[in-house]
């Protein structure tokens, strides 16, 4: 290949340059260069589930760790559950009672979870002590993606959230 004649300043460059040295234009050699090429055939690689994944398939559970107490709650929902604890006429699906929920004021529905597609969403229920995700403080009806291993405190009372998917059987 002979020297690369560039069509923009017409400079003559060096038959292995990519780049037109006296004003950067893209040379012949360039675009080749810069091509994508296909890639050989390859096994497809399997998702694995790691620390912080968003994704939460249709055989997955959800494990609640109470920092406090290390007691660990799971559980399994079709579209939505509600997180607090009872009193009144209040029930949430998942009840804090036994952990101190009202002495760590956590409000009667304090957050939802909602499955939407292959994820969770949690949403603070306007409760009066707040809700915070790792830290950084959920708005009140503010939906936010729920993580793998993420830490949500209602009030003052800790919890890792973990999700579990059950392996697939033959």
């Amino acid at each position: 290949m002979a020297d690369q004649v560039c069509v923009n300043c017409k400079t003559v460059n060096t038959e292995d340059a990519t780049y037109c040295y006296a004003c950067g234009h893209i040379l012949p050699a360039g675009l080749q260069a810069l091509a994508t090429h296909n890639l050989p055939q390859s096994q497809h690689l399997q998702p694995q589930m790691r620390w912080g994944t968003a994704y939460f398939g249709d055989k997955s559970s959800i494990i609640i760790r109470i920092r406090h107490t290390n007691d660990q709650l799971e559980t399994r929902f079709a579209y939505e559950c509600v997180i607090g604890r009872a009193g009144g006429d209040a029930s949430p699906d998942i009840d804090l009672t036994p952990f101190g929920a009202m002495a760590m004021g956590v409000s009667r529905r304090h957050v939802k979870l909602v499955r939407q597609s292959a994820t969770i969403m949690v949403q603070d229920l306007d409760s009066v002590n707040g809700s915070f995700l790792n830290g950084k403080r959920l708005f009140p009806f503010q939906p936010r993606v729920l993580r793998n291993e993420d830490e949500l405190v209602l009030g003052k009372l800790a919890l890792r959230i973990s999700f579990q998917r059950k392996p697939r059987t033959s």
